[in-house]
């Protein structure tokens, strides 16, 4: 894995923590990490970590996949959030913080 991609997850995690460091009390850094008190945090994890995460995901994913059904598909970073983790509330939040942005493939 190249070095610049752990280090561009390092940056989002350098100024996630510089705005968590803001404040030593505990209620103060939940509303810091509440985007309806703090939309800065939804900018920071947005803007910076989740572009981060993307990219780590996406190296070395092969462009298609086979499929028993259709055959060839195109392989996406979302099939393996898709893949990981559970449909949930936080999951649809995420989704469609992301399509707001314009940050969902349309294909």
């Amino acid at each position: 894995m190249c070095a610049g991609l752990l280090r561009s997850v390092s940056n989002a995690v350098d100024l996630l923590m510089a705005h968590f460091g803001r404040s030593r009390d505990p209620d103060e850094k939940m509303r810091l990490g509440n985007s309806s008190y703090s939309p800065t945090v939804s900018g920071l994890v947005l803007e910076h970590l989740c572009p981060a995460i993307q990219n780590i995901l996406e190296d070395g994913l092969r462009d298609h996949q086979l499929d028993f059904i259709i055959g060839q598909r195109r392989n996406h970073s979302w099939n393996v959030v898709d893949i990981s983790t559970r449909a949930g509330v936080c999951r649809r939040i995420l989704l469609r913080r992301w399509w707001q942005r314009g940050l969902l493939p349309t294909t």
